[in-house]
């Protein structure tokens, strides 16, 4: 990753979800990846980016990285093939 690329772990409060179309329209995306990733140990608990459910240890999830209009990197997280089908409809 280069000097002007940042990355964010999105933590995923009540605040954060209710918020989250605001801040989809404020700076559009482009899907840069997806994969299917398992929580091996974790301190912080990862939550689902659409829905809010935790995703505990030893599940695999779904991983959605994308990119802004300034280069940044966002990670999001969803517990479920239809979480992620309601935050990127795109996708399959």
């Amino acid at each position: 990753m280069n000097a002007q690329n940042t990355q964010e772990y999105r933590s995923q409060q009540p605040a954060d979800i209710a918020n989250a179309d605001q801040a989809r329209n404020a700076a559009p995306e482009s899907v840069e990846s997806q994969s299917i990733r398992v929580v091996i140990s974790s301190i912080a608990t990862r939550h689902c980016d659409h829905c809010g459910a935790p995703i505990g240890e030893n599940v695999q999830y779904r991983n959605v990285t994308t990119r802004d209009r300034a280069g940044n990197v966002t990670e999001y997280a969803f517990c479920s093939v239809d979480c992620k089908s309601a935050r990127f409809p795109r996708l399959d």
